[in-house]
């Protein structure tokens, strides 16, 4: 018996019957007919984005008898999710099992695969997908977080930051209007240090779904700048009145010391960086001197005060 076309229909009993000399033997057969002609098909996931829900489709075409499917959802060999469709089904037909996916930073690089079972026929296809978890920029490193190199020395510093895409890394300079870039890959690279590369820099790393920023501050070892010691009036100053001499420095790394020297031995008086003197006297005029020390070395000014 030739049976062509084979449809859900045909499940029935089949009766093959042997007559012989009024004696009849027979065998009964039942036909069971499946369906299952093709792979599952998973779409090509787009990107995803860690830690966002997304829904995954999963089809599987043709078969019968679709309650006997069993489609399994996995992240490399851990199951994620179990799906079999509920109900009776008479005709050959598709089903799409939905999936509700959050990845994580973790996934990044492993495959998702839907494996569908037709259990009655003990066959197994599977389609697989790789699934890229986009996320943005994470941890940023910075080799040195507190950088400082010597006048005329070389420094280099380098920053990374997690990410998929991979991050771009920009350095910038800060305290310029506007700011500078001053490198366009992971390393910051300072050649022959001068006191005005010293300041902040920042790091920024950025893709597609994020960015985040690292700052650190670059210090440049020397002698401190020349400080600089005015008075708070122009011209010499009357016998009686208040003046203040004020002892300042751009440079944060020195140490400030105001004091007046004496004309006989050049010893040091009454130190500060700020000194007022209420009602000043002709013994208060000489000369005042603005020091700025650190371990590098010490530079001064002077400034000559005559009271009249």
């Amino acid at each position: 018996m030739l049976i062509r076309n084979i449809t859900t229909e045909q499940n029935i009993k089949i009766v093959c019957r042997a007559t012989c000399e009024g004696k009849t033997k027979e065998k009964t057969s039942d036909i069971k007919v499946f369906s299952f002609p093709q792979d599952p098909v998973l779409p090509k996931i787009k990107s995803l984005i860690a830690n966002q829900t997304q829904k995954l489709n999963c089809t599987v075409h043709n078969v019968y008898p679709l309650e006997r499917i069993q489609i399994e959802w996995l992240r490399g060999d851990k199951t994620l999710f179990v799906d079999e469709p509920e109900g009776s089904f008479d005709n050959v037909q598709s089903y799409s099992s939905v999936f509700n996916y959050t990845p994580s930073v973790s996934d990044l690089g492993k495959n998702i695969s839907c494996k569908a079972t037709l259990k009655i026929a003990e066959i197994e296809l599977e389609e697989t997908r790789n699934s890229n978890a986009e996320y943005g920029p994470g941890t940023i490193t910075i080799s040195s977080n507190n950088p400082s190199v010597k006048l005329g020395e070389h420094l280099e510093i380098t920053c990374q930051a997690d990410g998929n895409p991979q991050p771009t890394i920009l350095w910038w300079k800060e305290e310029t209007e506007p700011a500078q870039i001053k490198s366009q890959n992971e390393k910051l690279i300072i050649n022959n240090a001068s006191r005005s590369q010293a300041g902040w820099y920042r790091c920024d790393a950025s893709n597609a779904v994020g960015s985040q920023q690292r700052r650190v501050k670059v210090i440049v070892l020397g002698p401190p700048n020349i400080p600089k010691i005015q008075l708070s009036q122009r011209g010499d100053p009357k016998e009686g009145e208040n003046i203040t001499i004020l002892c300042s420095s751009d440079d944060g790394s020195a140490g400030l010391t105001l004091y007046k020297q004496s004309a006989a031995s050049g010893a040091l008086n009454k130190q500060a960086v700020l000194l007022n003197i209420p009602s000043v006297q002709i013994t208060d005029g000489g000369i005042y001197i603005c020091e700025a020390k650190n371990d590098f070395g010490t530079e001064r000014s002077t400034i000559n005060i005559t009271v009249e």
